[in-house]
């Protein structure tokens, strides 16, 4: 009888859902060309991979200031990209669009995630659609914070918000056959001469400097100085968005002048849910709570 009642204990046991295991460690993930990636997971739940910005910035800024709260309902996969914060640089310079969504999916498959959502940010949401049109059956969501989609729009936005900041004409910094990089450069000089480089991104200057601080200097900046070689990165990805039906939030801030407060209106998702916050360009670092309510009602949805 007691072997019995042991038999059906252990039947229940094995029949009851397995609960997920918090997680919190970092590793180095080889690619298939040889690229030491930074990985570091922390979080509970469904998994989802964390895609930064910059070009060339890292994972770090996002969870050191607010971003980790939603630890609390996922399982974060952040990834420095090659030639990117503690990575390590391409030998052959190989910082292509395919290359670097290549490298996400050869970290999903060493996983042994079937699915996995993703979560870009800034100049990450180019990435992510690249990398979800490309491999739509392996995403189950998506969340883009503050997310561009198409540079040249982005690039416009900042071009013009910063030439209202420093009270000048667009004009003045757009010369007869220039670019807009060149009239980006122009702005981007003279606000920072000015001490108002800051309202581009926040509405207050102690975020920019928080923000600073947690950008080492000593990181990799070697995919943020090459990536420009590679023209695939300003082609206009909304229309890609189009064709992509899985569940999308989008967040997005009314100050956020480096990206473009209205930005996010000429993304095409099929299925998204909008959700516009009184930000600028970082709103897990400005409004965490609010940040965290927008993505667990979406998670709550999806799942």
């Amino acid at each position: 009888m007691k072997k019995l009642r042991f038999a059906c204990l252990l039947l229940i046991l094995f029949a009851l859902p397995q609960l997920s295991q918090a997680v919190n460690k970092s590793f180095y993930f080889t690619t298939s060309d040889g690229v030491q990636l930074y990985v570091r997971m922390a979080g509970e739940g469904k998994p989802c991979l964390f895609i930064h910005g910059g070009p060339g910035s890292w994972t770090k800024y996002f969870y050191a200031l607010g971003g980790d709260v939603v630890e609390q309902d996922m399982t974060m996969i952040y990834v420095d990209q090659r030639g990117c914060g503690r990575s390590s640089s391409s030998e052959t310079k190989d910082y292509s669009l395919a290359r670097v969504v290549q490298d996400f999916e050869e970290l999903r498959q060493h996983l042994g995630y079937d699915k996995w959502m993703l979560m870009p940010h800034s100049f990450g949401g180019t990435i992510a659609t690249e990398y979800a049109y490309q491999h739509p059956k392996r995403v189950s969501a998506a969340i883009f914070v503050n997310s561009t989609l198409y540079l040249n729009d982005a690039l416009e936005s900042y071009v013009k918000n910063g030439a209202r900041l420093l009270g000048k004409p667009e004009s003045e910094f757009r010369k007869t056959g220039g670019s807009i990089g060149e009239a980006l450069n122009g702005v981007a000089s003279q606000l920072n001469q000015q001490g108002v480089m800051y309202k581009m991104m926040y509405p207050k200057k102690e975020m920019f400097d928080q923000m600073n601080a947690v950008m080492d200097t000593t990181i990799n900046w070697d995919f943020g100085s090459k990536v420009w070689d590679f023209p695939e990165y300003v082609q206009d990805f909304t229309v890609k968005s189009a064709s992509l039906k899985m569940p999308v939030l989008v967040i997005s801030g009314n100050n956020d002048l480096s990206v473009g407060p209205e930005h996010y209106k000429l993304f095409k998702f099929r299925n998204a849910t909008y959700r516009p916050m009184d930000t600028g360009h970082c709103p897990y670092q400005e409004q965490t709570a609010l940040f965290h309510q927008h993505v667990k009602d979406f998670l709550a949805k999806v799942k």
